[in-house]
């Protein structure tokens, strides 16, 4: 699951920001049995973009290509959050279990 939530947030980053790079960082903490994930871009605030629990679409189903990536992180990561870093950028971080 971690890598699936990596790849989603790398893909948000590199689709909705305006610089030319992004960090990556991945950690484990064996005690608690939990990794974490996070990505740096240089857009300080989190976007406008459509997420797929937000579309108001009554009883039938989105046919939307875009806007989950936030909603698999509210459904698969045990906690997730966005830390700005001033006006340099944002990391938007996630934790989910190891097992």
């Amino acid at each position: 699951m971690a890598a699936l939530l990596l790849s989603e947030v790398v893909s948000n980053a590199v689709r909705h920001t305006k610089g030319t790079a992004i960090e990556v960082a991945v950690g484990f903490d064996r005690s608690a049995g939990m990794i974490t994930g996070a990505v740096f871009d240089t857009e300080p605030l989190m976007g406008d973009g459509a997420r797929s629990s937000l579309v108001d679409v009554g009883d039938e189903e989105t046919d939307m290509e875009t806007g989950r990536g936030l909603d698999l992180l509210d459904a698969v990561a045990g906690t997730w959050g966005v830390a700005t870093v001033g006006s340099h950028g944002k990391w938007v971080w996630f934790q989910v279990s190891a097992s």
